[in-house]
């Protein structure tokens, strides 16, 4: 009996840490306060009960094969060949918690090139497509894997296991990291604090906007906590920062006092780092921009070669139920660069007279932008301040 419980205890401890783990935040974000938390949703387009019930089923699948390796692991002979201690006086308190850090950077650089390899067209089919039916993903999906790929998963047991020392409550918290960070990378929303993107840390870690464009794009974003590998490979969706930006200003609103200057040193910081030496400037127009007469934001990006605008946030209202109040929230239509900081033949759509108007656009220096647009007989001129 006790050898009984030995064994079936990894699964039920599987079992629970993905019921628990990712059920709450499902409770909370899908079916307690969607309404609350819309501002937090990455994606426009829901989830269906179906796409659930798969996504818990492979699951499921997933924890059945994790049990078996660890108590492959733990409890059969190959243990004495790993680097598995008991005592915890063996190591000190200080590598206790730094085998935790090195399992996670073991971890990331195994799933970075597993997660490449798996998306090869040869490979794609049989062994990643069923985790990516989750098109917009759900913390149900974190498991969702094929049966060869829940495999594939766990193989990175052994890299951690035979390289690492470690405690096995070290490797119980490991899991539980491991799992977590997993469950916020699908959860759908992104929850990261308005101080991540001040930071150091944000050129490094991944978010929940991070792994979302990986599973709407179907490519790139490959790194599992760390942006390292993909940075490195020229992997990262180059279109990352701006998504993640449009969904912070969603969710705080524009803030005058960001300060553009610690993105700048933390970037260059980054790649001092890598030792590529590589930096960009912001002459681009495309980008977050405020009119801070209006209180409009608006995320300017190109399609087909043309520059378009999508409404972001109103500070008022009545402009927000006014813009609202057109076929779609496209402020900026079909804007062509013709010089240098000049872009002309596009449409400014105005909500006094909810029409659609002839309007240039004028770029000054990195961060000024002038609209230049004529309706009800008078020429108009609106000015706008990039965000980020």
């Amino acid at each position: 009996m006790e050898d009984f419980i030995q064994y079936i205890m990894p699964w039920l401890i599987n079992i629970l840490r993905y019921f628990i783990i990712a059920g709450i935040p499902f409770l909370v974000f899908y079916i307690c306060f969607p309404k609350v938390f819309s501002k937090n949703r990455i994606q426009k387009r829901l989830a269906k009960k179906k796409d659930f019930l798969r996504e818990i089923g492979h699951s499921i699948q997933t924890t059945i094969v994790l049990a078996v390796v660890f108590i492959l692991f733990i409890y059969s002979p190959l243990r004495a060949y790993t680097q598995i201690y008991d005592g915890l006086t063996s190591y000190s308190i200080w590598w206790f918690l730094l085998s935790i850090l090195l399992a996670l950077v073991v971890h990331d650089s195994y799933f970075y090139w597993m997660h490449k390899t798996i998306h090869h067209p040869k490979i794609y089919k049989k062994v990643h497509l069923i985790h990516h039916k989750s098109i917009n993903p759900s913390p149900w999906a974190s498991y969702s894997f094929h049966f060869y790929e829940a495999i594939l998963e766990a193989l990175v047991a052994p890299f951690i296991v035979f390289l690492i020392p470690m405690h096995p409550f070290a490797l119980f918290i490991f899991a539980f990291i491991a799992f977590g960070i997993n469950v916020y990378g699908h959860l759908g929303y992104e929850i990261a604090p308005k101080w991540l993107r001040n930071s150091i840390l944000f050129e490094w870690v991944t978010t929940s906007v991070y792994h979302n464009l990986h599973h709407s794009k179907f490519d790139g974003n490959y790194g599992l906590y760390f942006r390292f590998w993909d940075r490195s490979m020229g992997t990262e969706n180059p279109d990352y920062v701006r998504e993640y930006d449009k969904i912070q200003v969603k969710r705080f609103g524009s803030d005058k006092k960001r300060s553009h200057l610690k993105n700048s040193v933390a970037t260059g910081l980054f790649f001092l780092l890598l030792g590529m030496g590589k930096t960009t400037a912001q002459d681009s127009i495309l980008g977050i921009w405020k009119d801070d007469t209006k209180g409009v934001t608006m995320e300017l990006f190109e399609e087909n070669g043309k520059i378009y605008g999508n409404l972001i946030a109103a500070d008022s209202k009545k402009i927000n139920e006014q813009i609202k109040e057109a076929k779609n929230t496209t402020l900026l239509k079909n804007f062509q660069k013709k010089d240098t900081g000049s872009y002309c033949c596009g449409t400014i759509y105005q909500p006094q007279i909810k029409k659609e108007v002839s309007a240039t656009l004028t770029l000054h220096g990195t961060d000024s932008l002038k609209i230049n647009a004529t309706y009800m007989g008078i020429k108009r001129t609106r000015f706008w301040k990039r965000l980020y």
